[in-house]
């Protein structure tokens, strides 16, 4: 499962390590790289230093949130049925090949990785390991939720799981010198203080969430996204969209990968076939359907814009 994903930046940034470990395990700039920043004013030197600090995350244009495809392509954000969300420790999710993650905290779903899209997109605005401000208001506005005492609520808590997750990330990212390894291990959001008498927040994001951009992201269209009514409706959303031409998959492939707690291939078929249509009536597909070996083709409807991570 490789295959380009679709709504992508069209300015890749090259996948290279820009420093390597010495004897000591610390970290050491590649001598060309230190030759270079040398030649430059030291105002500019200072400010390349505080990016490599706290690099920014990618910018998309409007009505777009950028996404890594590890998130788009495994059951971390997956299938939790209301009230049957539990605590796991060091979980092994179902993912593509060539990609494991580990999760410990309380399971995430959909609509925790609408809150998790959402920071990104308002982090991206400043480098990372900064604080972002904003009200309740606007950001339940932003993922097209009301501003009512539940969502408040809601919010708070799905900050607060995102903030308290610990996630480890190991993946094989082709690049142009072939595949290189990646690693992720910490939490999904840094942090975040809520401002009671306000409703706002302060919000930090890890400065390392870049690296996983790096390997791998995809656009996606945002109001089509959060107007979907299901959850594997949602998910299918992210996958497809982390695809520039998706391949024919099986059901069960499908059902496995987004963490379905279907214990019969015949209801989770059931609820897939829901889930297409939707994506049919929201514009994302243009029709879809099921072969002989049970493995699902979609007609997928490309934007007059398109690029690849």
């Amino acid at each position: 499962m490789t295959s380009a994903p679709s709504h992508a930046n069209p300015s890749k940034r090259p996948v290279m390590p820009l420093h390597a470990e010495n004897s000591h395990g610390l970290e050491r700039i590649n001598p060309i790289l230190d030759r270079c920043l040398q030649s430059l004013s030291p105002e500019i030197r200072a400010k390349i230093a505080v990016l490599q600090e706290h690099p920014l995350l990618p910018t998309c244009p409007a009505g777009m949130h950028g996404i890594p495809n590890v998130f788009l392509r495994s059951a971390l954000f997956g299938m939790v049925q209301r009230g049957q969300r539990k605590m796991v420790n060091k979980e092994i999710l179902p993912t593509i090949r060539g990609l494991q993650i580990r999760y410990t905290g309380w399971q995430l779903d959909q609509a925790d990785l609408d809150v998790f899209a959402h920071a990104l997109y308002l982090a991206s605005a400043q480098p990372t390991g900064k604080l972002v401000r904003f009200t309740a208001k606007g950001f339940l506005t932003g993922i097209h939720r009301s501003y009512g005492k539940p969502n408040r609520q809601w919010l708070k808590e799905s900050l607060w799981r995102l903030t308290t997750s610990a996630v480890e990330i190991d993946l094989e990212a082709p690049t142009a010198i072939g595949t290189q390894p990646f690693s992720y291990a910490d939490s999904l959001l840094d942090e975040f203080i809520y401002n009671e008498t306000e409703r706002s927040y302060f919000l930090k994001c890890n400065p390392r969430m870049v690296r996983l951009f790096d390997a791998g992201w995809t656009q996606i269209p945002w109001r089509q996204h959060v107007q979907l009514k299901t959850d594997l409706a949602k998910w299918l959303h992210g996958f497809y969209a982390s695809h520039r031409t998706p391949y024919p998959t099986k059901v069960s492939t499908l059902r496995h990968l987004c963490g379905s707690n279907c214990h019969r291939l015949s209801d989770y078929r059931y609820k897939l076939r829901i889930a297409l249509d939707e994506l049919v009536r929201g514009g994302f597909l243009g029709s879809w359907q099921i072969d002989q070996e049970d493995k699902i083709h979609v007609d997928k409807r490309l934007p007059k814009t398109s690029g690849t991570t």
